[in-house]
């Protein structure tokens, strides 16, 4: 053990560090696998392929309007054609659409010419305008029989009731939520299953299909929204993929005669989420850091209460984490000076014992005892804060918080790339400037930690701007502690 096995630790952190960001860290940390054995699904493609493929919708519109959102329910089928969100806008200003263009919740039966009755019923509809909802009954017949689907829609929430009575018919929806939403690869996006200890990720690499029995919740959610069906009667769900990202759920009921459920359909904020119990908050994938991602998003709306601009959140955030982890960077610090000043002794130990490596080895290894010096020591506040750094990085990633907010000038979203690359390339300066002034332990290791700052520039020029102003604050902070550091400690 040497001072250059301690430089190559370093820089091969650095580098894993960055390689992890580049290679879609977080969708290669979060998922999860399920290995038991699903029941045989209910559901076939061929079934539902005429679900899938319907385009046109030949009933009539019902629009209902909340305080949350413009709903669009179609009388054939009583297919929800529309779900807009009127707090939320997409990219292009306009209210969030968060149905696909062929519509939620389509009717599924066991039976293939069930399935094509009711989803070419034209329903009766009936609007019902109460103090904290409005529900929508549809009434139709289906071989004499009387089957009523009905739509409730909370005034003031994110949440909607389904329920279908009189037919042994359950809902489909996909394959998107949200599908105007922004992609991204570093967070999962698709199918999610709760069955009451786990939530599930589902991807379906090498399978088609897959039936859960009796899940608490199943969610189709984007990066920033999500649509979650909470069953309130026994089901089976079957996802099926038809694409990259593309999805459909279909969920059965086990009472012939009755399919009952609530959902919510909107942003998926945490606190939100969290207040409807069930572990919706499970809708947003923080990875296997989210124990450390959550307190910092607490802390971050915390300051943003105070002064609400999420850029001065980020910054306060920044220090606080700083100021956390100081003592640890102060004796990593001092760590690396003391190996700096055993430079020449260490030097004439290799000399003197050049012929010997077991004796030199041994003799660098006394000469640290006797200095109580770790040539590791410099790596240890490295390695206790790449969990923070994760769990911080994952959160700017997926916090809906930051989706168009403003910082100041030319940052008018903290969740899209900075447009003239302006924090990325102040960030690679301020990083260079920061290994400049990190006390060197062996020239040849300081040309590869001067190549690290030109690494990280280019991985995060199309990284979200909140991301990229924690980092350059980040380094900023840093430089003053190293000043700090030499001139005071």
């Amino acid at each position: 053990m040497d001072e250059q096995k301690s430089s190559l630790l370093i820089f091969a952190l650095s580098l894993g560090l960055a390689l992890l960001l580049y290679y879609y860290f977080g969708s290669h940390l979060t998922g999860q696998h399920n290995k038991q054995v699903a029941p045989k699904p209910q559901v076939t493609a061929n079934q539902t392929e005429t679900v899938r493929k319907r385009a046109l919708l030949k009933g009539e519109n019902i629009k209902v309007e909340t305080e949350k959102y413009i709903a669009v329910i179609n009388t054939q089928a009583g297919v929800l054609k529309s779900l807009k969100l009127k707090e939320y806008k997409d990219d292009n200003g306009k209210p969030m659409e968060l149905i696909s263009p062929k519509g939620f919740f389509w009717n599924i039966a066991k039976e293939k010419d069930l399935t094509e009755t009711a989803n070419n019923l034209l329903f009766s509809p009936k609007v019902i305008n109460k103090k904290d909802k409005v529900v929508v009954v549809l009434k139709g017949l289906i071989d004499n029989a009387t089957v009523i689907k009905k739509y409730a829609f909370y005034e003031k929430e994110y949440r909607f009731d389904l329920k279908i009575e009189g037919a042994p018919l359950g809902i489909s929806f996909g394959p998107q939520t949200a599908p105007k939403d922004r992609e991204s690869k570093y967070s999962f996006v698709g199918p999610l299953v709760y069955d009451g200890q786990k939530v599930k990720e589902i991807k379906l690499e090498k399978e088609k299909s897959k039936a859960f029995k009796n899940p608490v919740w199943v969610a189709l959610q984007s990066l920033y929204f999500t649509v979650t069906v909470i069953p309130k009667e026994p089901v089976t769900a079957e996802i099926e993929k038809i694409g990259k990202h593309k999805f459909y759920i279909y969920l059965l009921p086990e009472k012939e005669e009755l399919f009952a459920s609530w959902g919510f359909g909107g942003p998926k904020k945490y606190d939100l989420l969290k207040s409807y119990g069930l572990k919706l908050e499970e809708n947003i994938r923080f990875g296997i850091f989210g124990v450390i991602s959550k307190p910092l998003l607490y802390l971050m709306n915390w300051f943003y209460k105070i002064i609400p601009n999420y850029g001065v959140a980020i910054i306060f955030l920044t220090i606080i984490i700083k100021i956390i982890f100081h003592p640890l960077t102060v004796k990593g610090y001092k760590s690396m000076n003391k190996m700096k000043e055993l430079q020449p002794l260490i030097q004439q130990i290799r000399e003197t014992y050049k012929n010997d490596p077991n004796r030199m080895n041994q003799e660098i290894m006394e000469l640290y005892k006797k200095h109580k010096v770790n040539p590791f020591g410099g790596c240890l506040p490295m390695l206790l804060q790449i969990p923070v750094f994760f769990a911080l990085y994952k959160l700017l990633m997926v916090s809906i918080e930051l989706r168009h907010a403003p910082f100041i000038l030319w940052i008018t979203d903290l969740s899209a790339k900075d447009p003239y690359y302006i924090t990325p390339v102040l960030m690679g300066v301020t990083m260079l400037v920061q290994q400049l002034l990190t006390p060197g332990q062996d020239p040849s290791q300081n040309k590869f930690m001067l190549a690290m700052p030109i690494i990280f520039t280019i991985i995060f020029l199309n990284f979200p701007s909140g991301l990229c102003l924690y980092f350059l604050v980040s380094n900023i902070l840093s430089i003053i502690e190293q000043l700090l550091i030499k001139h005071v400690y």
